[in-house]
């Protein structure tokens, strides 16, 4: 039947075809004689485009029938293995947004998912909204949890422009995973990219309108030219309906919490107000962070209004049935395997021993006597902390490294000698919070910000002209003693050297097993490097990492250490903290030496995670240093290493959230190496007491219900290995391309021959990307077995987003308008199924309900037939359960009809037309009335969680504004209240905010009901019949 061209204008609804494609009329304006057509795209791969055109004058013009079916004729049938190739493309392009339970997003994965990853995108899909805080442990794969998410949402058109916000050393990580695991291309919105969009698009052009997928480093965002594009974008009067940008993901959002454990209320930092203006102009937001607590609630309660502002308020204690719908929280040793066992390996962490020559405790003694003389001068407390500052970055530094020491102290001298340093008193608030506020800070940011904070220390300690001189002859002595020492290697670096020969290279050979050594300092990094190069363990198998290295060297590096060790030299990665924080390295590494101990224990766990993650197939082993005569030593050098080894200790075998005892822990420590007596176990047990974070009660019985969802989608969609095999197999013969051919390998792994014409794109990121040796890259095989890809990495998964997936699903589905192309979309099978009773005609349909916005709100593959008896009338077959499953196993098991028969059937099939037609609109209009139903369920579920949600955020902020102003109570002593100036506006800024937001709540809640509503009207549906299959049975087929 052919499309109808006609001059009058379409009604909404309708389904059209402009410019070759297919659309449904969302609106239509009619004014001056023309009238205005706004169409939405109902073509694979363009749902969510709009048109918008004059329909008088638009050449070409159609208003479509519902649908038509093909062509049947002699000689025009197609193998069924091309026709179900054909059937699980159409399926797999038919993504339902109503539909929360079938998730398609874990099979457009290049890894293999874990089933408790999905909790976070099922979670998801069952919302109005995506307010999510993903906060599993350190490597359970928040990454893989968020590319779900996003996924997942673009596919059923709830987002279109996504902005991922994380640190700067990690935005060609998240660019090249999205790219790599999902098929998704993000841009990296730098300084450099915003001068190529003003050559390429015009000096007016915003990168944040241009690219819809971006990705930007927290840094740079903070700075002028960001904000200055943001504000062009960006409504001034506040958020509209619908927002601005759909989906916000924040990395490591605890950077954006404010920190607490020094004050009496949390103030907002820079980072957080910078997020707390942003946030509010997304739709959905997902935020990344395995501390979000750090065990101060006014500090938590803010991260937590940034992520949903209806849900919690800064500085008001939560409803705890908000935060657990809102955090998914699992530790490693909650997630389990099918038969109960762990599927993450407990850690094993050691000390290594060192016995400390006296020369080397001489050190200890000098510096010990420097802080003594100051703090027995210093009597005023802002000098003392002053002096206290000094004494710990002093310490830090000598428990790192001579080098590292050396360099402080030289600093430090030239700043007392500087005679032009500020004579006015600064003030001294900074003092309280430094260790906090540089705990984040990589290797070059820590050595800045140590050596400003010396500078800035020099004014608030007075001395005497002779006490200055003494403190200055013995800071002269600890630098030639550092000088002295940085020549060779000391007791700590000579225990290293051992272990590293002893795992590395016990012999003439190297082994192939890999060590990361942390350090927080890169001048101990570089005076390490020197030392092991010198003993033989330097060249192409040692690397380094710090901060001063680009995101791209970066990124090869990480390549480099995560390639096998028999493709890779490289053994041993000297790195500063700017590898702890996003960097995986857990593919063929499982050690790892702490080689100095920061005072901030979640940089321990940080760095402990780049190997203890999802992928790790041994026990990961960590091991730091401890001197041998601690238990027994006049001074208290060995005692204070001693300390720092408990701590490193009790970090790497926590198996609780960190968050709330990190502060505690690293308060102790800057106790304890200021003279105090503190027992770890006891400040470790007190932190452990405080608030923290909920984590999942039952993560089996949540894998198990996430494994039946998977399973389901598996069986509805047909998303097998061989299925896809065979989508992939049949478009390559319809291009007229080389087929693949199976690899000589045990597992079943295929070689990409070299494609031509456009489907070169096919083969985009196969070629390794580190080659061995520096030669060419190789091109690697693929795989299309989920649990292959998952116990080896030298193949890649060909998932249903890989360009040689995606490439062969759009030609198959284009066959429906693609007269072109070699598929005539009906097939004959001969079969010996009992079920048969004669010979069976069916249809499979695509069956589309698009809401009034002209959005797609639900799509699936129908089928619907009947009984053809030779001479008879056609008689619809109403069990539509019995007949899919027939049909899947007369084209699994089915033999091809012969010629004769082809001929026979299409000779008949003009007569059968009118009967598989109506059958066609019986199974539609019977699902239409279905899934209107569905619908009309979700909405008022969707509807009934805002309401609850906003009602119970609002009976919670009543609750406390009844409570009156605390601020007495919370800033009640005189030295609290002299210092706390900002925390009580804060607070005060605060109390005016909850009584602002509870007047505003009414309107939200109505607001937000009305953009449900309008989601779920009126949908219409849209039938689209696409293939045609005669089944015969065995005894007819004569």
């Amino acid at each position: 039947m052919a499309p109808t061209v006609t001059a009058e204008p379409p009604a909404p609804g309708a389904l059209v075809q402009v410019r070759g494609r297919r659309w449904v009329v969302s609106t239509v304006d009619e004014r001056a004689g023309n009238t205005l057509v706004t169409l939405q795209s109902v073509e694979d791969g363009r749902y969510g485009d709009t048109l918008s055109v004059i329909w008088e004058i638009e050449p070409g013009r159609r208003l479509l029938p519902s649908g038509s079916l093909p062509e049947v004729r002699a000689g025009r049938f197609d193998p069924p293995e091309r026709l179900a190739a054909f059937l699980d493309a159409v399926r797999w392009g038919a993504v339902a947004s109503a539909d929360v339970k079938t998730l398609q997003a874990p099979f457009r994965s290049g890894v293999a998912i874990e089933d408790y990853q999905l909790e976070p995108v099922a979670r998801a899909m069952d919302a109005p909204r995506v307010n999510l805080l993903l906060a599993d442990d350190v490597g359970l794969g928040k990454t893989i949890e968020a590319g779900l998410v996003a996924q997942e949402l673009l596919l059923r058109q709830r987002a279109r422009k996504i902005m991922i916000v994380c640190p700067a050393g990690l935005t060609v990580k998240w660019r090249d995973e999205m790219a790599e695991k999902f098929g998704l291309e993000f841009t990296v919105i730098d300084s450099a990219r915003c001068a190529e969009v003003r050559r390429t698009h015009g000096s007016a052009a915003n990168p944040f309108e241009v690219y819809p997928l971006s990705i930007v480093s927290l840094p740079w965002l903070r700075g002028p030219k960001a904000q200055r594009l943001l504000e062009e974008v960006l409504p001034p009067d506040g958020p509209p309906y619908p927002r601005t940008f759909v989906l916000l993901i924040l990395d490591e959002a605890h950077h954006v919490a404010p920190a607490a454990p020094k004050q009496v209320y949390a103030v907002d930092s820079q980072q957080t107000k910078l997020i707390r203006r942003l946030a509010p102009h997304f739709t959905h937001r997902l935020f990344l962070s395995a501390t979000p607590h750090n065990g101060y609630q006014a500090s938590f309660t803010a991260l937590l209004e940034i992520l949903d502002d209806q849900r919690f308020a800064r500085g008001v204690e939560p409803d705890q049935a908000a935060v657990r719908e809102t955090v998914v929280r699992r530790l490693k040793h909650q997630v389990v395997n099918a038969d109960g066992t762990p599927r993450f390996k407990a850690r094993k962490a050691e000390a290594i021993p060192v016995r400390y020559p006296e020369d080397e405790r001489e050190i200890h003694a000098l510096l010990q006597r420097f802080a003594q003389l100051r703090r027995r001068r210093l009597n005023q407390t802002r000098g003392r902390r002053a002096a206290d500052l000094v004494t710990l970055l002093l310490k830090k530094r000598l428990f790192s490294s001579p080098a590292a020491f050396a360099r402080t102290v030289d600093v430090y001298m030239q700043t007392l000698k500087n005679k032009s340093a500020p004579s006015l008193p600064p003030e001294d608030d900074w003092l309280l919070d430094f260790f906090e506020e540089t705990a984040t800070l990589d290797d070059e940011a820590l050595e800045e910000a140590e050596a400003d904070a010396l500078a800035r220390t020099t004014p608030l300690i007075h001395s005497e002209e002779g006490t200055q001189d003494e403190e200055l002859a013995l800071l002269e002595k600890m630098h030639k003693w550092a000088a002295a020492h940085e020549a060779r290697p000391d007791a700590k670096a000579k225990e290293l050297i051992n272990y590293l020969i002893s795992v590395c290279r016990p012999g003439k050979d190297w082994t192939n097993e890999r060590v990361i050594v942390f350090t927080e300092y890169r001048d101990t990094k570089d005076w390490l490097h020197g030392l092991l190069r010198d003993h033989g363990l330097g060249g192409e198998r040692l690397a380094e990492l710090d901060g001063t290295m680009t995101a791209q060297d970066r990124e090869k590096l990480r390549l480099a250490f995560q390639k096998s060790p028999a493709e890779h030299p490289v053994r041993i990665l000297l790195a500063t903290d700017a590898a702890s924080e996003g960097i995986d390295l857990q593919n063929h590494c499982h050690r790892l030496v702490n080689y100095d101990i920061p005072f901030n224990p979640n940089k321990l766990e940080q760095r402990i995670g780049r190997i203890d993650r999802y992928g790790q197939k041994h026990t990961p082993e960590i091991r730091h240093f401890v001197g041998t005569g601690w238990d027994k030593a006049v001074d208290s050098y060995e005692a204070d290493l001693e300390f720092l080894s408990r701590v490193a200790k009790k970090v790497a075998q926590m198996e609780e959230d960190l968050g709330q005892v990190n502060a505690v822990l690293a308060d102790a420590v800057q106790r304890r190496l200021l003279g105090e007596q503190v027992d770890v176990d006891a400040e470790t047990a007190r932190a452990a007491a405080r608030e923290k974070v909920p984590t999942e009660g039952d993560v089996s019985g949540q894998v198990r219900r996430l494994r039946e969802t998977v399973e389901e989608t598996v069986k509805t969609l047909h998303i097998t290995p061989e299925g896809i095999k065979r989508v992939v197999d049949t478009a390559l013969e319809l291009a007229r391309q080389r087929p693949l051919t199976k690899a000589v390998d045990p597992d079943p792994v295929y070689e990409v021959p070299v494609l031509t014409g456009s489907w070169e794109r096919a083969t985009a990121g196969l070629l390794e990307k580190l080659p061995t040796g520096g030669g060419e890259p190789r091109r690697l095989p693929v795989t299309f077995d989920q649990e292959v890809a998952r116990r080896r990495d030298d193949v890649v998964l060909a998932h249903l987003g890989h360009p040689l997936v995606a490439m062969s699903t759009r030609l198959l589905r284009a066959a429906v308008s693609n007269d072109q192309l070699d598929l005539a979309r009906v097939t004959a099978v001969v079969s010996d199924d009992p079920e048969l009773e004669t010979t069976l005609l069916a249809a499979y349909s695509r069956f589309v309900l698009v809401g009034a916005d002209g959005v797609r709100l639900h799509e699936e593959v129908l089928h619907a037939g009947g009984w053809a008896p030779e001479g008879g009338r056609f008689r619809r077959w109403e069990s539509v359960h019995r007949l899919g499953d027939l049909l899947d196993r007369a084209l699994t098991h089915g033999t091809p009809a012969t010629p004769r028969i082809q001929a026979r059937l299409a000779e008949r099939f003009e007569a059968l037309r009118p009967g598989l037609e109506a059958a066609i609109r019986w199974r539609a209009e019977t699902r239409r009335e279905s899934l209107e139903r569905r619908l009309l369920q979700r909405r008022d579920a969707e509807s009934r969680r805002i309401v609850a949600n906003i009602d119970q955020f609002a009976e919670t902020l009543r609750r406390k504004l009844a409570k009156g102003d605390e601020s007495e109570a919370l800033f009640s002593e005189i030295e609290v209240r002299a210092r706390s100036k900002e925390e009580l506006r804060q607070y005060q800024m605060d109390r005016k905010s909850w009584e602002e937001r509870l007047q505003r709540l009414a309107a939200e809640k109505d607001q937000e009901l009305r953009q449900i509503q309008a989601r779920y009207a009126d949908p219409r549906p849209h039938s689209f019949p696409v293939a045609v299959i005669f089944v015969v049975p065995k005894r007819e087929a004569n």
